[in-house]
């Protein structure tokens, strides 16, 4: 009898076995199922969000083939910038900063246009005109080009992209689609112990630099800013403020 009650016992255990796997089986087809439907729902709001992107870069380009500048910017800032640095984004994301930086030069032509209309005095025997630009880069040709912020702390910083132009003129784009302009002077610097990032390291450890010139800009709000330009040890142009941020990070750090 006792033999007998053994075998129940182990026809039992073996059933209940059976029956667990089964239940586990069903639970990861269901899970595979659903992560299925996901990716396949993920898929389709990706898709729909580049349409709608490659729908508003084609009428922001229109706009700019029309010499509306300032309405093709304003089209631009409808895009979600994060979605540009997704995965299948890269097209759109070259085009829109491309497109951003045709808008801009033709935006700041105009301020310098005003401002020097403005600026154009009467005087006797004819008019004075007093210009924005300048030729102070011509002997620092190193130090034109277009930078890139360095920095934007996990995207809490406004900053994108800063281009200096030969003639003195000066873009920043920021993330949020707006823009500053202004004019820029360089000079040779002595300044030693200023503030910057180890940009060789790829990360927000600090030290100090000698800077080798500084240029300073004059925004066209009437604000002014002064960044320290040194060579890294990777021999990338480097440009900062010098100025402390949130404690332990550098305000502004740019890099071509």
């Amino acid at each position: 009898m006792a033999h007998k009650k053994h075998w129940l016992t182990v026809a039992v255990a073996l059933l209940a076995a059976g029956s667990l796997a089964g239940c586990t089986s069903s639970m990861s087809s269901q899970q595979a199922k659903n992560a299925f439907k996901q990716n396949q729902s993920s898929r389709k709001q990706a898709s729909g969000k580049t349409a709608k992107d490659e729908s508003i870069i084609a009428a922001a380009q229109s706009l700019n083939a029309d010499g509306k500048y300032k309405q093709s910017n304003k089209k631009l800032s409808s895009i979600n910038l994060t979605d540009l640095n997704k995965k299948g984004f890269g097209a759109l994301k070259t085009e829109f900063f491309s497109l951003q930086k045709s808008n801009d030069k033709f935006l700041l032509k105009k301020t310098q246009s005003k401002g020097n209309s403005a600026a154009t005095s009467q005087a006797s025997g004819g008019n004075t005109t007093t210009t924005t630009t300048n030729n102070s880069f011509d002997g620092y040709s190193k130090y034109v080009g277009d930078y890139y912020f360095y920095n934007d702390d996990d995207g809490d910083r406004q900053q994108e992209t800063l281009t200096i132009h030969d003639n003195g003129s000066v873009v920043q784009n920021n993330n949020d689609g707006s823009a500053f302009h202004g004019t820029a002077t360089i000079k040779d610097s002595g300044a030693h112990g200023v503030l910057s990032y180890d940009v060789t390291t790829g990360t927000n450890d600090t030290k100090t630099i000698d800077a080798n010139v500084e240029i300073d800009v004059v925004w066209s709000n009437g604000e002014h800013e002064t960044y320290y330009g040194y060579t890294s040890y990777d021999d990338d142009i480097v440009l900062t403020d010098g100025n402390s941020y949130d404690g332990d990070l550098v305000n502004e750090v740019w890099m071509q």
